[in-house]
């Protein structure tokens, strides 16, 4: 069966400068190098030699760090910009989640503005009649709808360029980092409906530095870096291989990376306190492998949030994470939080090896992968048995429970005894 989506050794090519677009610019160029300023300094790649294919219905991450070449990608799918060399092949209506409202016309209302835009994204006339109340109350501006755009907000702008785009029901759907914008509730109402459209059978390609919201996205993933592809394939093996990659980074461009991915988190609740207590010695100080230990999440809620879920990643000094506690995993169900409060989580014992050790806190609220709050607890030291940082060692202390020697012939079961 033919791919929704083909992309085949695509190449995109850019001229760093301002270009050659005057007389001027034509006539000093051939004395760059002679000032030292070497052509192919100039050039950079945005993409290099980038194949992969999405069959249809199906919904492909693209992860990588800023530059990576996701948002090429993308625009290149979607015609925004044309692709220096190779081959690329779409079977069907396509619609872009990139850059929101960038087809409004700032004088006309946001009535006007969703016909415009509906039509440029190839929907007929009828089918934009048909659903215009829908896309009206999905972005929330009943009251506005007859107001020119100009006078919007950004988050305004916003919730109508993605309530049009989403309603399009393209068979090809593009999304770049929409679910970082926008208040906490109106990224989980983005993501249901994305989750409509791929019930419907959407193809989606899916850009987000969010990798919990990737991984319940997207069966498959690729990893760009640098223009390059670095892994395709299952979606959990690919950011495996992108969190190795950011783990051999130095610490200060993770904490970097992990302030983007922070970015854009909800106004309406914040994690003030994370506190990592030994319940034997009763302090947050001294960790033996062995202790019991509290995880205690100190928060603030301006509204409620319902049907929450934690997320704990314990990683080590050296960036390698020890191990991810999700409490839905474990079967918790959580109360709605509200106010102020803790979430306490209990691991008994620890069992980690002795070393440095961090906990990364997200909470999220009923739609799996869309953060509203995030923050990092204070570094704590485990002593015992430690096995060293080599990656042979591992962080898991396991509860031996016998260790024994039998000389001789070993003593088998009954039931097992030869006849």
């Amino acid at each position: 069966m033919t791919p929704a989506v083909r992309f085949e050794h695509v190449s995109k090519k850019y001229r760093l400068g301002t270009g050659h677009s005057s007389l001027r610019d034509l006539l000093t160029r051939p004395f760059a190098k002679v000032r030292g300023q070497a052509e192919e300094d100039q050039i950079l790649w945005a993409l290099k030699d980038v194949s992969f294919e999405i069959p249809h219905g199906s919904a492909l991450g693209l992860i990588g760090p800023n530059g990576s070449g996701k948002t090429t990608t993308l625009k290149v799918l979607s015609k925004i910009t044309q692709q220096t060399s190779g081959n690329i092949w779409v079977n069907g209506r396509i619609s872009a989640l990139i850059e929101l409202g960038a087809g409004f016309h700032q004088d006309l209302t946001g009535r006007e503005n969703i016909y415009l835009n509906a039509t440029i994204l190839g929907m007929p006339r009828r089918d934009i009649d048909k659903a215009f109340d829908k896309i009206v109350a999905f972005s929330g501006l009943e009251r506005f709808i007859d107001t020119p755009v100009k006078r919007y907000s950004s988050g305004m702008y916003v919730r109508l360029g993605f309530s049009v785009a989403a309603h399009v029901e393209p068979d090809v759907l593009l999304v770049d980092e929409v679910l970082a914008v926008g208040d906490a509730q109106f990224r989980q109402k983005c993501a249901r409906r994305i989750e409509e459209l791929q019930a419907m059978g959407t193809t989606i390609v899916f850009v987000a530095h969010n990798l919990y919201l990737v991984k319940s996205v997207c069966e498959k993933a690729v990893f760009l870096l640098n223009g390059k592809m670095q892994a395709q394939g299952d979606v959990a093996d690919v950011i495996g291989k992108y969190e190795e990659w950011l783990h051999s980074r130095p610490a200060d461009d993770r904490a970097r990376l992990d302030e983007r991915i922070s970015q854009g988190q909800s106004s309406e609740i914040k994690i003030n306190q994370i506190e990592v207590v030994n319940l034997n010695a009763g302090t947050a100080e001294v960790f033996e492998y062995n202790d019991p230990v509290e995880i205690r999440v100190h928060y603030e809620a301006k509204r409620p949030v319902r049907d929450p879920n934690l997320v704990l990643r314990i990683r080590r000094a050296d960036g390698t994470t020890a191990c991810m506690i999700r409490t839905a995993d474990y079967g918790y169900k959580l109360k709605d939080v509200a106010g102020t409060g803790v979430i306490s989580v209990v691991v008994d014992p620890l069992q980690l090896a002795g070393g440095a050790y961090m906990v990364m806190v997200s909470l999220l609220g009923p739609v799996d992968g869309v953060q509203l709050a995030w923050s990092d607890s204070k570094w704590f030291q485990v002593s015992g048995i430690s096995f060293g940082f080599e990656e042979t060692s591992g962080v898991f202390v396991p509860q031996v429970a016998q260790a024994r020697v039998e000389n001789g012939v070993w003593p088998l079961p009954d039931a097992l005894t030869p006849s």
